[in-house]
């Protein structure tokens, strides 16, 4: 277990700030008033989120593979990485909408019939399931990606 201590400790950052961020669009009114552009303030979390894959991978080389490692290495690393935040997104979705901002999902729901979506179309995708669903494939399909582009930087031994 010792060996994925650094993918785990950034993992726990990762979700600790997908928990903050919620926190901080449901303060700016993203969960209320400017529901219907919440999508596009949350698209900003990627930034963030790419600057833990950078530190993860970075910590991952200095510390574990002594200041030397393969793009194979670093991209293993980051993916294992994007496995355990996966693995942490339904608990970190359950906290976002039973406790951050429970009203979020019909609050949702009502703004998309607004807007003309048929309200059964708009339960099914903006329910508790559907979205610990998408935060697992959202966050496997980014974080390969993220890991992929970022083990190109911080390559620094050939096979």
């Amino acid at each position: 277990m010792k060996k994925f201590d650094i993918e785990l400790k950034w993992a726990s950052v990762f979700t600790a700030l997908s928990i903050a961020w919620v926190y901080l669009e449901k303060y700016l009114g993203y969960h209320d008033e400017f529901v219907s552009t919440q999508a596009i303030f949350s698209f900003w979390l990627l930034i963030p989120q790419a600057l833990i894959y950078v530190l993860a991978i970075r910590e991952k080389r200095e510390k574990y593979y002594d200041g030397q490692i393969t793009w194979q290495k670093a991209f293993i690393s980051g993916v294992i990485l994007s496995a355990i935040i996966a693995g942490l997104s339904p608990a970190a979705v359950y906290i976002m909408v039973e406790f951050v901002s429970p009203e979020f999902l019909s609050i949702i729901v009502e703004e998309k019939a607004a807007q003309g979506m048929p309200r059964e179309g708009a339960v099914q995708i903006y329910n508790l399931n559907s979205l610990v669903t998408q935060a697992i494939f959202n966050n496997l399909a980014s974080g390969v990606f993220f890991s992929a582009v970022i083990a190109l930087i911080f390559r620094n031994k050939k096979v």
